[in-house]
């Protein structure tokens, strides 16, 4: 079989204020034309680094100190910038982990991606735009000839990923970099995008190098599995055998951390028991008007849920569904429409003042994207500091010592309160996020996708550390996710939502075990699933 990319003895080292630092330890793999390879590891492992490297889009602190990457018969390794410039999106496709950053907020969707298509001589004027009007569709865009003229401030995180994928499939390229491309979708459109994905692999042989820390997903997709660990790989070969059969630790580890929707729930609570009632969303509506259109987007329409004290409530659904704004609707960072939001009894959208600096200070927020929620200007000292600053508790010396006790709860040591947020992986990012929102000891944390760009070790630590503050603290969360064996973990009451409206709700066992709904019923069966099986 004809080898399209093959990776020899791969060292790279960063230069970081503490002085050097090598990522990537004698890297080795190759991949062969058809083939799908899933590189798995924890945040941190070096995944992304590999990918980095592969595409020549090193952080300008990074170098390649040793080995060989070969593209075709190319040795790229260092090529000059004019040489990776027409090797990228033509003949190496790039689906990177973050959609917000990587997408230019001052262009539409459209545009952005009939500029690939135009830059590398594929297509022009209308056939571009109607190739990008097709892509769209395909990554699982709806009305994708309105959306085309759309901005990505106008999509949901999901949408934005799914632009990305759209880009980086638009010149059909020979390798596909797929760098975390479904941490953000939904189980549905996941299971879309990656049928896409396959499809082009058997269309014209392309090579998929999956980045990712979703096991299951890399069980499902991939031929092949290289296990990377502190920036080594530690395991490799067939997917059925490493799966069935893990000889290493680490990839052991990795396995038994993987949350299962067999596996009992961690926080289980009696049936008769009782709990007061924290927050209460009553018929609650939020419309957005769609630029161009006469027409409302109900965004959230007319849902009713509970939150009780000291329990987990989490919504799922497709991304586009109204989860989100359900979640902000709750923080009071936007203000509902219609219906009513009470906490604790007292409508939240009367709270002014002292009144609501309170109400901020009792429910926190996790948010999606660990890039975009954290000041590139501070240090992560200064970011989880920030809340206790402006809460005014505290001294300077205590604050310190806070600081450095919620990096330790969230797995990340004391020293990276030095560093700044680039400095950090995606993974990191996120669990500095969940440290900010705990400072302030709130009674309800709301996290959106608030794990879903860990890996299975560290959410796993996390999920252990949610269920330890509720238990010691009557800590409460609405938890939003796309990953349906985590809210069966976790939660006690699950609200499936789409097109804005609840359609199904019950304790999670029954609704997914017995799913009534047929679109809760397309969320179930579209959970990836290992196809290969132990013999």
């Amino acid at each position: 079989m004809t080898t399209v990319l093959s990776v020899r003895d791969l060292s790279v080292t960063f230069d970081t204020g503490e002085g050097p630092v090598q990522a990537l330890h004698d890297i080795s793999l190759d991949l062969a034309a058809g083939e799908t390879v899933a590189v798995v590891g924890e945040s941190g492992s070096g995944k992304s680094t590999l990918a980095s490297c592969v595409n020549r889009l090193l952080a300008d602190n990074g170098r390649i100190t040793a080995g060989t990457i070969t593209l075709g018969d190319q040795d790229i390794t260092h090529a000059p910038e004019s040489v990776m410039t027409a090797i990228r999106g033509r003949r190496v496709g790039l689906v990177p982990q973050d959609p917000m950053t990587n997408l230019n907020p001052v262009m539409t969707v459209g545009a952005q991606i009939t500029e690939a298509l135009e830059v590398h001589g594929l297509a022009s004027g209308g056939t571009a735009r109607d190739r990008a009007i097709d892509l769209l569709g395909q990554a699982g865009i709806d009305r994708p000839e309105a959306r085309f003229r759309q901005y990505p401030h106008e999509f949901s995180g999901g949408m934005r990923q799914r632009v990305l994928i759209a880009m980086a499939l638009a010149c059909r390229p020979e390798v596909l970099l797929a760098d975390e491309p479904t941490s953000a979708l939904d189980v549905t459109v996941q299971r879309r995008v990656l049928d896409q994905m396959t499809e082009l692999t058997a269309e014209l042989g392309t090579s998929v190098l999956l980045i990712t820390h979703d096991l299951a997903l890399a069980a499902e997709r991939a031929d092949r599995v290289v296990v990377m660990h502190r920036g080594r790989v530690v395991e490799s070969g067939d997917a059925a055998t490493i799966i069935a059969d893990p000889r290493h630790e680490y990839t052991q580890r990795l396995l038994a951390a993987a949350p299962a929707m067999s596996d009992v729930k961690v926080t289980p609570i009696a049936a008769d028991e009782q709990a007061e009632t924290l927050l209460e969303v009553t018929g609650a509506v939020r419309r957005y008007r769609i630029r161009g259109q006469r027409e409302h987007l109900h965004a959230v329409d007319g849902i009713d849920l509970t939150i009780p004290k000291g329990r987990t409530v989490a919504i799922v659904g497709e991304s586009g569904s109204g989860k989100s704004t359900a979640a902000r609707l709750a923080l009071r960072l936007e203000r509902a429409d219609g219906g009513t939001i009470r906490y604790r009894g007292t409508d939240v959208a009367s709270l002014r003042g002292k009144e609501l600096l309170a109400y901020r200070r009792a429910i926190q927020p996790v948010f999606q994207n660990p890039y975009a929620s954290l000041d590139p200007r501070y240090t992560i000292g200064q970011v989880i500091d920030e809340p206790l600053r402006v809460h005014r508790i505290g001294d300077a010396a205590s604050r310190r010592r806070t600081v450095a006790e919620l990096l330790d709860r969230v797995a990340l040591p004391a020293a990276y309160a030095q560093r700044r947020p680039h400095e950090l992986s995606g993974g990191q990012r996120q669990r500095v996020a969940i440290a900010r929102a705990l400072a302030l000891d709130p009674e309800l944390v709301v996290m959106d996708e608030a794990v879903s760009a860990l890996d299975v070790l560290v959410q796993e630590q996390i999920l252990e550390l949610m269920v330890d503050l509720q238990r010691d603290q009557g800590l409460s969360y609405l938890f939003i996710s796309h990953d349906l064996a985590v809210v069966h973990l976790v939660a006690h009451h699950v609200y499936v939502m789409k097109a804005g409206k609840i359609v199904e709700d019950g304790d999670p066992a029954t609704v997914f075990d017995s799913p009534q709904h047929p679109y809760t019923q397309q969320l179930v069966a579209a959970v990836p699933r290992p196809r290969h099986q132990a013999s």
